[in-house]
């Protein structure tokens, strides 16, 4: 055996196998500092992430929490509202849905800016004492309603009135067949109250109000004779340097739930029957012309009852509460026009201009829609120089004004 003998055994223990077991062997790379930082990223990555997490969960229990407490406060701020009394079930229209008291989902109506629509007027039977030495006056408003969708709810407009009683009947179905109930139909009321934020009067019902049906609800109220020239408020003159004052209204467009409680929306039309009493020294007037004068009772005072309007939205509706004295004429169609003035306008023929023109003016607008004026009058009521008319149009009435001009040749509608 030579040295160049390639046997198996030939190398066993020299170099030739100690090279052939060299190149068999394979070499691990070492890790360079480049692999190294790509984990450390990935570490730090995915321990950002825990940490995310971690904060986002903490995030929505504290908000869970705190909608949870609105939500307790916003139950407990309901049950203290002005005129609750305690806690119940509710149900209404739009989604309201029932539960066991104390755990139900309570929907409050009210809070939204317009009328829910469940119930509808169909007539108001206003009756109202104006106390002009105070500037005060006090009503009671019966309001024929109907049922459109079943609710616990009456929601309707009030602003400044300070409301007394509160009661709610069922009077009938809409075909008119009358309800035989125990206590005449009365319902039972759970709670009523003022929502201020939108102007509202709630009130509560521990029954439904069923579809189809009719209803009455009435309330009393107080309110002041206010001095900003809406709703219904108070304005003055002076004759023989005596200041003497009057009480009108100004409805347009949302200040009818200044005077009475009412469905303060244009689309909620009904008819109005309007009863005024006062001190005999006024004059009262409104849409319609009166159509009963109680006498005097025992104070001395008058009451004088209007016709019933048409329907009409209850920004048409107006009256007036003064001592003035008036002019009339007629028109073809035997529409009898006057104007109402201080005593002095109207003795010295300072308003006939303006009873001139009215009566031009409801010619000219018959005759331009083809329409005929459908209610029996028409009044104007001036002060000083400001024509403030009621101009009633078959819909109701509106207000517009014209001033009298020195020489009485032009006017500003």
């Amino acid at each position: 055996m030579g040295l160049n003998d390639s046997s198996p055994g030939a190398m066993r223990n020299g170099r030739g196998l100690s090279d052939q077991w060299a190149e068999s062997v394979v070499v691990r790379p070492r890790t360079t500092e480049r692999h190294i930082t790509v984990h450390k990223r990935l570490v730090l990555g995915f321990a950002l992430s825990i940490i995310t997490l971690i904060i986002v969960t903490a995030v929505a229990v504290a908000l869970s929490l705190r909608f949870d407490d609105c939500g307790a406060q916003d139950r407990s701020g309901s049950r203290g509202e002005t005129g609750s009394r305690g806690s119940g079930r509710f149900n209404g229209s739009r989604g309201e849905r029932m539960g066991e008291r104390g755990d139900e989902e309570v929907v409050q109506p009210w809070k939204n800016s317009r009328l829910p629509g469940s119930v509808r007027p169909r007539h108001y039977d206003l009756r109202l004492a104006v106390y002009m030495d105070n500037f005060t006056f006090s009503g009671e408003v019966s309001i024929e309603l109907e049922c459109v969708n079943a609710t616990r709810f009456i929601v309707l407009h009030t602003d400044r009135l300070e409301v007394d009683r509160v009661s709610v009947t069922a009077e009938s179905s809409a075909g008119g067949r009358s309800t035989n109930r125990p206590g005449g139909g009365v319902m039972r009321i759970h709670r009523h109250f003022p929502f201020p934020a939108n102007q509202m009067y709630v009130v509560v019902l521990h029954r439904e109000l069923k579809p189809m049906r009719v209803y009455r609800l009435n309330v009393s109220f107080d309110a002041a004779i206010e001095d900003e020239l809406l709703g219904f408020f108070r304005s003055s003159y002076t004759l023989q340097r005596e200041r003497r004052y009057l009480a009108v209204t100004q409805f347009s467009p949302i200040h009818a739930r200044k005077a009475f409680p009412c469905f303060d929306e244009p689309v909620y039309k009904a008819t109005f029957s309007l009863s005024l009493r006062h001190d005999p020294q006024y004059t009262s007037l409104s849409n319609m012309p009166v159509e009963s004068s109680s006498p005097a009772d025992e104070d001395g005072w008058v009451t004088n009852h209007f016709a019933r309007t048409p329907r009409m939205s209850t920004y048409y509706l107006a009256w007036a509460v003064c001592n003035f004295t008036y002019r009339e004429t007629q028109t073809s169609g035997g529409v009898t026009i006057r104007l109402y003035a201080r005593p002095d306008a109207i003795s010295s023929g300072a308003g006939d201009y303006a009873l001139h023109i009215t009566k031009r003016l409801l010619g000219f607008y018959e005759d331009y829609f083809r329409v005929q004026y459908s209610l029996p009058k028409l009044g104007s009521v001036t002060s000083v120089d400001v024509f403030r008319c009621v101009i009633n149009d078959g819909t109701g009435s509106a207000w517009s004004y014209s001033r009298t001009p020195p020489d009485s040749t032009s006017s500003k509608r």
